[in-house]
């Protein structure tokens, strides 16, 4: 609701690059008002802050939390699933930080509330299993991502993933954006990947591909996670797999989404699903070495799910002989 076009093209364009929208019976309603500029700040005055992070400041009032950031302000009530917000056009440069850091973090927090929880990983599918690949920007997942769908896996996103358990207690994982960011020497190595990676993502050298684009028949809207791969590059020769225990794989878990403590009242659930992840699935350390760099493809074989059960019962026994 309200006239502002810019605004509205910016809140529609989030919603589609997710690979989902939220839904949790009666409660998925969600409505957002965009207003004048100005029209909001007034009301967060007797707000308690919450958070000042990267520009961005976080307040709350009872179940109402309003957000600043440059010359935008957004109040979300979470009582109603609403949105009201307010400020100038987003420049071209600014669209993207707008779009996925100052609008993205209120929808978190009402998606927290539905049950989805954010985990920065990459998420491909093989046959029945699902993966999570974790790892910080530069720890080769959308690398890796590339080789597995060259290889005829499917694929969910290459970063940004929610996870959510539904009544039996399946985990399950879906994409919060659906877009892939390319480095320039990623698209050297597949120049026909290149006519359609046309956004650039500010302050990197990255571009953006949607990979449906390209690879249609491949995106998987939902997998059910089984196993977990944590990816390192190493300045080594060969590649080396290994598997982690639970507790390792709980710790990886949290540490690639430290700001899950942000929103506190639903702490504990995102928590939980974490450790339901790190309880059920298989998970492994892969440093990736030189060899992979030349013949990406291998990684399929890597990681295929019979390969990858062997090395684990492989640690089981040795473990119980120890």
């Amino acid at each position: 609701m309200g006239d502002n076009p810019a605004l509205a093209r910016e809140f529609s364009a989030l919603f589609t690059s997710c690979g989902f929208l939220p839904a949790s019976g009666e409660r998925a309603r969600i409505t957002i008002e965009l207003l004048p500029a100005g029209e909001i700040a007034s009301s967060q005055s007797q707000s308690d802050p919450i958070v000042e992070w990267r520009g961005l400041s976080l307040r709350k009032k009872a179940e109402q939390i309003s957000f600043s950031y440059r010359s935008w302000e957004l109040e979300l009530d979470l009582r109603t699933l609403t949105f009201r917000c307010s400020g100038p056009d987003p420049g071209p440069s600014e669209c993207l930080s707008f779009r996925e850091f100052f609008l993205l973090t209120p929808v978190l927090y009402m998606m927290h509330r539905l049950g989805y929880f954010e985990l920065h990983a990459a998420a491909c599918a093989y046959q029945e299993s699902g993966y999570l690949l974790l790892g910080p920007s530069g720890s080769g997942k959308t690398t890796a991502m590339l080789s597995l769908i060259a290889s005829g896996w499917n694929y969910l996103s290459d970063d940004a993933m929610v996870v959510s358990g539904d009544s039996d207690g399946v985990i399950w994982a879906r994409a919060l954006r659906r877009s892939f960011s390319l480095r320039p020497d990623l698209l050297e190595r597949s120049p026909g990947l290149a006519p359609f990676a046309t956004e650039f993502v500010p302050t990197t050298n990255k571009r953006r591909l949607d990979p449906r684009q390209v690879w249609p028949g491949q995106y998987a809207a939902v997998a059910n996670p089984r196993f977990i791969i944590d990816c390192n590059v190493v300045d080594e020769e060969t590649t080396r797999i290994r598997p982690i225990s639970r507790a390792e794989s709980l710790a990886r878990l949290v540490g690639s989404t430290p700001w899950l403590m942000f929103d506190r009242a639903t702490a504990p659930a995102h928590l939980e699903i974490f450790r339901s992840l790190a309880a059920t699935c298989r998970s492994f350390e892969l440093n990736a070495g030189r060899d992979l760099l030349r013949n990406g493809v291998r990684i399929a074989s890597l990681l295929a799910p019979e390969v990858l059960l062997e090395e684990w019962l492989s640690m089981n026994k040795e473990a119980a002989w120890a």
